[in-house]
């Protein structure tokens, strides 16, 4: 289609609901990958954002189960001291109109030391644009066991209904602290499942 006075083409592109393509099977069972950190690849299955890359793997005495499990706002995978920390994971098997459970085990590395931690859970579509928040909580700071005595803190969150055109839930984990050697946080056991 041609605009005569700027002489410029005109696209239209128009979406047509086909039942077969548009449909949507949700996952049954566990949606992340490596929820604990266990696999080989330590971060297999998860994303850190480069510009807060305070993310690494916790020692072998700062797991909840199993042999591993993440650091949050200590360091970068290269050893560097890093306070500030995004670990994140897009969750496929999403589907519209569906509610989810978050649950994961946390503590700190001192008593009543860590830094707050904010946890969101992000609605995405196919191509992983946003559609909005599913779940927002705030581990706040000073409230976590330390890593000493064993003892973690369990979180759990259900999510707002998944929206229209829903097909991936970030999973988002995100810390700042100004003190990176006490503030620090462990975190293992990352799961989220259709309720």
């Amino acid at each position: 289609m041609q605009n005569s006075s700027q002489n410029k083409e005109i696209d239209f592109q128009f979406h047509v609901p086909d039942p077969i393509r548009d449909r949507c099977v949700p996952i049954r069972g566990q949606l992340m990958v490596n929820g604990g950190f266990e696999d080989p690849m330590l971060f297999f299955g998860w994303q850190i954002d480069s510009t807060n890359d305070g993310v690494n793997q916790a020692d072998a005495d700062e797991v909840h189960s199993g042999l591993k499990a993440a650091r949050l706002g200590f360091a970068d995978l290269a050893g560097n001291l890093e306070g500030n920390g995004v670990l994140f994971q897009d969750a496929a098997g999403i589907c519209p109109n569906n509610h989810y459970e978050l649950q994961f085990e946390m503590n700190g590395e001192i008593p009543r030391g860590n830094a707050p931690v904010d946890v969101r859970i992000i609605w995405l579509d196919e191509d992983k644009n946003f559609l909005g928040i599913g779940l927002q909580m705030t581990v706040t700071a000073s409230s976590l066991p330390d890593d000493d005595i064993g003892v973690w803190t369990t979180f759990q969150g259900i999510t707002s209904e998944s929206p229209p055109g829903a097909r991936f839930a970030r999973v988002r984990f995100e810390i700042h602290t100004t003190n990176p050697t006490t503030q620090h946080v462990h975190l293992d056991d990352v799961s989220l499942a259709r309720i």
